[in-house]
């Protein structure tokens, strides 16, 4: 599906409050080796989530070098069967490296394009129900922009800021503020 498509679908979830103050933008930097894009998403003009691939392949390499240094591995040494090196240890714990600095991005808020593009042509399909229960953050943090989220419903959602991704927490917050709906800094779940 082209880009100008999915973001005229996810522009047509946002509720009536927020119909044109929230834009979905996306880029492609053509000149550039690889051509890495950003994806970014305003409130009223200002920039209030953004996945560039620049920005993120820099801070990844940097925190992948710092996890591998701090826990000393080493390359994957080589043997004349793939296989070998494919199930090495010394590539496991690579991969476990990799994986954290992953982690350690998105919940720094710190997210590369591609990150955006899959769950934005996922989210037409999905029930509200399903948005918000979704392991993807950004799926249950722009499920707090959709229409099919009531009012009522948006204030009875808890979340606990221990738990719940600083970004979902965000834009609940952008929504409750449009609808009228007072928030405590730290929303508690019921009881």
């Amino acid at each position: 599906m082209k880009w100008s498509k999915t973001k005229s679908i996810l522009e047509g979830f946002i509720c009536e409050k927020l119909q044109g103050r929230i834009k979905i933008n996306a880029t492609v930097y053509r000149k550039f080796h690889d051509e890495p894009s950003r994806v970014w998403i305003t409130f009223d003009k200002k920039e209030i989530i953004s996945a560039s691939d620049v920005t993120y392949q820099t801070r990844y390499e940097e925190t992948y070098r710092k996890i591998k240094k701090e826990e000393n591995l080493k390359g994957i040494p080589f043997n004349s069967n793939w296989e070998v090196m494919f199930q090495s240890p010394e590539r496991q714990a690579l991969i476990k490296a990799s994986d954290k600095s992953e982690e350690m991005m998105i919940d720094q808020n710190i997210f590369s394009s591609y990150h955006f593009y899959e769950p934005f042509m996922e989210y037409s399909s999905l029930s509200i129900e399903e948005a918000l229960s979704s392991e993807n953050i950004l799926i249950r943090a722009f499920a707090m922009f959709d229409r099919r989220l009531g009012k009522r419903r948006l204030k009875n959602l808890r979340f606990t800021s221990e738990n719940t991704h600083p970004l979902i927490l965000e834009f609940y917050k952008i929504r409750c503020d449009v609808e009228g709906i007072y928030v405590t800094k730290n929303p508690q779940p019921k009881k």
